[in-house]
């Protein structure tokens, strides 16, 4: 399974290479939300490798609004064929694929590919992290303010609003604050220890499946924002390098 989901990212990413350079077709799908050809022509490279290895298995995209139950025993691939439209489509090159297999609400394995600077995070249950064939680990650092901070932002407005609170809160306690636009790379970044805390309060399971494996199998933590276990289906997600986990917690993201 850990090898169709790396083959499926790997064919998507390089679908996204290719188009990247190129005039976008954009589809406005909601506030801060839109879509370009790009998308499509991700996901279905990614979904044809899936349905090719793994007949049967529901596939949950972020562009395929397919009904799951995340209790079920049957296998669900969650895949997000360009996290990072916005991005992609204003031409900053910050964008990723993402496939994550899971079982019973626990992801099994995943991968994350960042098809421009051809890095591919990936991770089995039980088997370690890796980037490019490297092992992965988490920081070391256990202080705040030797933490740089990953987060990404929520489209609707008072959600948005509460983020820029709890930033407001946590941004004077840290060494350095960063926003990408992927969260499937915010995650891989705190899972390799360029960056010690990830977090974001609306986030769809195919945005978080593969880095949640990733994080956890670099010795990483990985919970909601209230520092409880996650569920696939929740919307608010908090990953860190483990020994700050209590501390973000503390510092109120709901407050």
């Amino acid at each position: 399974m850990l090898e169709i989901a790396i083959r499926a990212a790997r064919e998507a990413g390089q679908v996204l290479a290719a188009l990247y350079a190129r005039p976008h077709e954009i589809h406005v799908k909601g506030l801060r939300d839109i879509l370009t050809e790009a998308d499509l022509a991700a996901e279905q490279a990614a979904i044809g490798v899936i349905r090719a290895g793994c007949p049967g298995a529901l596939i949950v995209s972020e562009e395929t609004h397919t009904q799951w139950d995340v209790r079920s025993e049957q296998p669900m691939w969650f895949v997000d064929p360009l996290d990072g439209t916005t991005n992609f489509a204003r031409g900053l090159p910050m964008f990723s694929v993402s496939v994550g297999l899971a079982v019973k609400g626990q992801v099994q394995c995943g991968a994350v590919y960042d098809p421009l600077l051809d890095r591919l995070y990936y991770a089995e249950r039980g088997q370690g992290a890796y980037l490019n064939n490297q092992r992965l680990a988490v920081s070391d650092r256990a202080k705040l303010d030797e933490c740089l901070i990953l987060l990404d932002w929520p489209r609707h407005q008072a959600t948005r609003e509460q983020s820029a609170k709890f930033l407001h809160r946590l941004a004077p306690q840290v060494d350095a604050v960063r926003s990408r636009g992927s969260a499937a790379l915010g995650l891989c970044h705190v899972a390799e220890g360029s960056a010690d805390v990830y977090y974001q309060y609306t986030l769809g399971p195919w945005d978080v499946a593969a880095g949640i494996v990733i994080v956890e199998e670099a010795g990483g933590k990985v919970t909601n924002l209230h520092g409880q276990p996650y569920s696939l289906d929740q919307p608010g997600w908090l990953a860190t390098n483990g020994l700050v986990h209590q501390a973000i917690i503390e510092a109120g993201p709901y407050q």
